[in-house]
């Protein structure tokens, strides 16, 4: 039986520290980025490592007096670098050294941002990176970045090259998203029905109605979230662990009929990791991601991503991927050894297989985009967004993708309480329908996600609203 949680905590600390020792020499590859951590600098003592949800975010200040930090950086052979940041400090003056060389700039953004510092030579050996910030107020540090100009070039020009850019999405208006699991629950009773019976028990026209009734565009739809059940007959997976996948497939149903409605399909993923409302060793054990080499783990999530877009080939439209920050830093869990960062370029064109013309996003959560291989914002929280350019970012931390907001309409993302009903919705008609319009003006949609009950319904509350949103919408063409 796959159980739900009882409650849902806030996201907050879950520990005080995490495995491995702390200040390590990096072993970096002159071909890929290098993502070093700040989790591996030496640091000054008016520094202080954050760590929240199973996993090391930044280093940030306790005193404004000067902020030091130190990486040990193992270069196979000597090169030049261009080095960034991923930095809260706002008109902070950064001084980056290394080997006698020394680079500083002043960092005006308001917010987080990636901040680019300049270049350096990394000798054969080992190499020490030196950072001071001078600040007089809050400093947060996530991670600097070495990697050789050829090499961010090569990025640059296939991620160009191969970004979509849709109209369906951009003018798609709203979809709905639903978290809907292997963890979902029933609004009366605290037993939760088996994996397979839930899933044969789903009915896929009543719930295509539903979304057609509402007006929406497209369905993003969570395959997994906190732990790795998938609701079709995946071989991959099978082979990992047993009992995560269902004889019926109920992803190519769906896929089906809102297909035949016109409607598109956008696969929501959560790799399973530990986090604050989930944890699912067995599959983190069976999968690798509890090894300090990320490799095996990232090598099985291709797997599954590659089979599912073969599958579903034209009619999955598109991915999202959640936790993009644990893609970013291989060693968020304090491990140390093997890759540095996730194989991005690998994950997303499995992530297009069957379908070159699919959508990606990574959630970077309240950090810039981390990694140039995706093709729309994530949009976690809802947002209006200006200085669009066809619904497309101009400048800032997004720039270059599509935009995209999404935000839960009621009190969770997924229905996963027991015994409880679906609260009222969070927003009026009248408001959901300004930011509608809105959005539709700067070609960017919203995706409003509806918690949904064990047996697929959604609250009567919240579909009467989006009735009206929609009987508005159209009412105003």
């Amino acid at each position: 039986m796959a159980n739900a949680q009882n409650k849902i905590d806030p996201y907050a600390e879950t520990g005080d520290h995490l495995t491995g020792e702390g200040t390590i020499t990096v072993e970096i590859n002159p071909n890929q980025i290098n993502v070093l951590s700040a989790r591996y600098a030496s640091i000054s003592p008016n520094l202080k490592p954050i760590v929240k949800n199973h996993m090391f975010l930044w280093v940030e200040s306790i005193t404004p007096e000067l902020h030091y930090l130190e990486w040990k950086v193992k270069s196979p052979k000597a090169g030049v670098y261009e080095v960034s940041t991923l930095v809260f400090a706002e008109e902070a003056s950064i001084e980056l050294s290394c080997n006698g060389q020394k680079e500083e700039v002043v960092n005006k953004a308001l917010e987080w941002s990636r901040l680019s510092i300049g270049k350096v030579m990394l000798k054969k050996g080992v190499n020490t990176v030196q950072m001071i910030v001078r600040k007089t107020q809050g400093f947060k540090l996530s991670s600097i970045e070495l990697t050789q100009p050829e090499v961010q070039k090569s990025i640059q020009d296939y991620t160009l090259k191969n970004r979509q850019n849709p109209d369906w999405f951009r003018d798609a208006g709203y979809g709905l998203m639903f978290q809907w699991t292997n963890r979902a629950t029933p609004e009366k009773g605290d037993t939760i029905k088996n994996w397979e019976d839930k899933v044969n028990d789903f009915d896929v026209e009543r719930f295509a109605n539903m979304v057609e009734q509402t007006g929406a565009s497209y369905v993003l739809w969570s395959i997994t979230w906190g732990q790795q059940y998938i609701s079709a007959p995946i071989k991959s997976l099978d082979k990992l662990i047993k009992g995560r996948t269902t004889k019926r497939d109920l992803l190519g149903e769906m896929a089906d009929v809102l297909d035949k409605k016109g409607i598109k399909l956008i696969f929501y993923y959560h790799y399973g990791y530990d986090c604050y409302h989930s944890v699912d060793s067995d599959w983190m054990e069976a999968s690798g991601g509890y090894k300090a080499d990320k490799t095996e783990l990232y090598y099985n999530i291709t797997n599954i991503l590659s089979e599912i877009g073969k599958r579903y080939k034209r009619k999955l439209h598109g991915w999202w991927f959640d936790g993009a920050q644990r893609y970013y830093d291989c060693h968020f869990d304090g491990t140390t050894g093997g890759i540095l960062s996730a194989p991005f370029k690998k994950i997303s064109q499995a992530a297009k297989s069957g379908n070159s013309e699919r959508i990606i996003a990574y959630n970077s959560w309240i950090l810039p985009r981390l990694t140039e291989y995706q093709d729309y914002f994530a949009g976690e929280g809802l947002a209006q967004f200006e200085e669009l350019k066809e619904g497309v970012f101009q400048e800032g931390l997004q720039k270059g993708l599509m935009a995209h907001t999404c935000f839960p309409l009621e009190k969770r993302w997924g229905h996963i309480d027991k015994n409880s009903k679906i609260v009222s919705p969070n927003y009026s008609a009248e408001i959901l329908i300004s930011q509608i319009k809105y959005a539709q003006e700067h070609r960017y949609p919203l995706s409003i996600n509806l918690e949904m009950y064990e047996d697929g319904s959604v609250s009567p509350e919240s579909l009467e609203l989006l009735k009206t949103i929609q009987k508005t919408m159209s009412t105003d063409e």
